[in-house]
């Protein structure tokens, strides 16, 4: 596995000494004060954006195992995407705004724009289908380390914001100092180098709530199996309390190196259909094969949880398969975020079956 490439330092601004610096200077502060602004008001959802970014890892899980599987940082990966967006604009737009001008009447502005709007979701789309490598195995000490560099730099970069946000009068820095302490305590877990809680700080962080932290409305638990090691490998158990359907147990089986077998547990309420929908949706950009079936009992009302939670049971190993990572991801994230649906009397998909 190629090694990792973590990150240069963002280096902090320097004090103006020079006249000549003043107004750059004031330009990055403000910049840089609007940014601690909002920062301070930012739900959930958009705090695990922000804490993505400082700790140098991308938004989403699929990219993340992309840059792993070949020791890509961040800017590497951005960067590789910026050429081709650049690459397809310069030799398409053109002839594309050309031809679009001629069979609608637009101005050439008009049609370079509308362009560039499809570019732009050609784009988000190549995103999404990123090649995983089915043989790239993901070492959990390479990410402990990987979280530790690239934690140490986060907190850098906090303090530095704060700093700027106090020579700016900004009193309340809660927010960014709760997530400083986040970050903090990540760090000090990923030290531990422990694969299990390696992969809950990986997956609480591409989770879509506030990343790292336990016991916020949900908790995550990752345990070693201690039955059949040899054969553990390729198997994960997940169970997942929620709070509309009580307990949702699955199995993830790893039939060959991009197909994951999932059988799951379930009450007979649980919206099957429309878990099973958000399944095979995500796993095509996975290019990923896998076969989801269900086993249903009726429902009990002494098995509805006060509380989310889940609990992965996987063997010892500090290696993980992709598509075993990928589909545990995706399993616990539309478990929960069907059953907050339903909590907010939201219902997009009706299990008929």
């Amino acid at each position: 596995m190629p090694a990792i490439n973590t990150p240069t330092p963002a280096k902090a601004p320097e004090v103006p000494i020079q006249s000549a610096n003043i107004a750059q200077n004031v330009s990055q502060n403000l910049t840089s004060t609007t940014q601690n602004l909002q920062l301070n008001t930012l739900q959930n959802m958009d705090r695990a954006v922000y804490a993505k970014e400082v700790l140098g890892f991308p938004k989403n899980v699929n990219e993340f195992i992309y840059m792993l599987q070949r020791g890509m940082t961040q800017t590497q990966f951005n960067q590789m995407f910026a050429n081709q967006l650049a690459a397809q604009r310069n030799s398409l737009s053109q002839f594309q705004a050309q031809i679009l001008a001629q069979l609608q009447g637009l101005s050439t502005s008009t049609a370079k724009e509308m362009v560039n709007i499809q570019l732009s979701s050609q784009f988000q789309a190549s995103i999404k289908n990123l090649e995983i490598l089915s043989g790239g195995m993901i070492n959990l000490n390479q990410i402990s380390q990987l979280l530790q560099v690239n934690g140490k730099e986060a907190i850098t970069k906090l303090i530095m914001s704060m700093t700027e946000a106090s020579k700016a009068g900004i009193t309340d820095l809660s927010q960014m100092k709760e997530m400083a302490k986040l970050i903090n305590a990540s760090i000090s877990i990923a030290s531990e180098n422990n694969p299990q809680k390696t992969l809950k700080l990986l997956l609480m962080l591409y989770l879509p709530w506030l990343p790292l932290e336990d016991g916020v409305g949900f908790d995550l638990e990752i345990q070693p199996k201690s039955d059949n090691p040899e054969e553990s490998d390729s198997i994960l158990e997940i169970t997942i309390s929620t709070i509309n359907f009580g307990i949702v147990k699955a199995t993830l089986v790893l039939e060959s190196s991009n197909s994951v077998q999932v059988s799951i547990d379930c009450n007979e309420d649980f919206p099957k259909a429309e878990l099973n929908t958000r399944i095979s949706k995500e796993q095509k950009y996975y290019a990923m094969d896998s076969v989801v079936s269900f086993n249903t009992t009726k429902k009990s009302e002494t098995t509805i949880q006060p509380k989310q939670s889940a609990n992965v049971n996987m063997s010892q190993t500090s290696e993980i398969n992709p598509y075993l990572l990928l589909m545990a991801h995706t399993l616990i994230k539309h478990t929960i975020d069907i059953d907050n649906n339903k909590t907010l009397g939201v219902t997009s998909h009706t299990d008929e079956g």
